[in-house]
């Protein structure tokens, strides 16, 4: 079957935290929510830390065996739930902003490969992505694509947050085949997680390449993908060789 266009995922395929960013971005959250609840009481680090540990168990069942990614809001009302504090709506609303902005004052880098393997194939497929996200919503991920000057390539966006669900859920991938206009038979997705990538491809009806450039495949793991590659530039020749 001939190929007319790809999707990819963003996290861990087309762009990778810096070093040490993810706990820079757990230290922020931990200030930031420090600082809102203060007016009411002076809460430990400890306390904090469990709370938004809970919370982010919480969030990790939910989004395995819900395919569900809760929006930040919903996050952080379990938080404070947790710490049995109650802000201002107002309050609550500029933590909000804070937890889900708090991406963008160190954005991820594009991994190598990346940007001169988008542009070769934006010429001849449509390209769409694919994502589940985290406290950091869509809105937030469409800035950094727009910063690294690859948002224009695509022509489908579909986030786990604006969708109201995860993958592997099949809607987040027959939404995509949708808006490219292109049956599933006739797409590839590309991605990094067999669970939510290569399993709700392939089960949607996609050919499917899984990345293992970031994250490795475990020892002795096999994969349903059609290819596993750890460099982004050889995508394009894969892709190739589907069609």
């Amino acid at each position: 079957m001939p190929i007319k266009a790809i999707s990819f995922d963003f996290w861990h395929t087309l762009f990778t935290e810096q070093p040490g960013a993810f706990a820079l971005y757990q230290q922020r959250r931990l200030r930031l929510l420090a600082n809102a609840v203060l007016p009411c009481r002076q809460i430990a680090d400890t306390e904090l830390e469990r709370a938004c540990s809970v919370e982010a168990a919480s969030h990790h069942t939910i989004w395995q065996e819900h395919h569900r990614t809760m929006h930040a809001a919903e996050r952080v009302g379990k938080i404070l739930s947790h710490l049995e504090v109650s802000l201002p709506d107002d309050s609550v609303a500029e933590l909000v902003v804070g937890f889900e902005n708090n991406l963008l004052e160190n954005p991820p880098v594009l991994i190598p490969g990346a940007r001169e393997a988008l542009s070769e194939l934006s010429a001849r497929y449509r390209l769409g992505i694919i994502s589940d996200v985290g406290f950091s919503p869509g809105r937030v991920l469409k800035q950094v694509l727009e910063q690294n000057g690859l948002l224009g390539l695509f022509d489908s966006l579909v986030f786990s947050d604006e969708a109201g669900c995860a993958k592997p859920h099949l809607q987040m991938f027959e939404r995509t085949a949708r808006s490219l206009s292109a049956d599933p038979a006739n797409m590839v997705h590309v991605g990094d997680l067999e669970r939510t990538d290569i399993i709700g491809a392939t089960q949607a009806g996609y050919r499917a390449i899984r990345f293992t450039g970031v994250t490795p495949m475990e020892e002795g793991e096999l994969s349903r993908a059609d290819f596993v590659t750890n460099d982004l530039s050889e995508i394009p020749r894969l892709i190739e060789m589907l069609a």
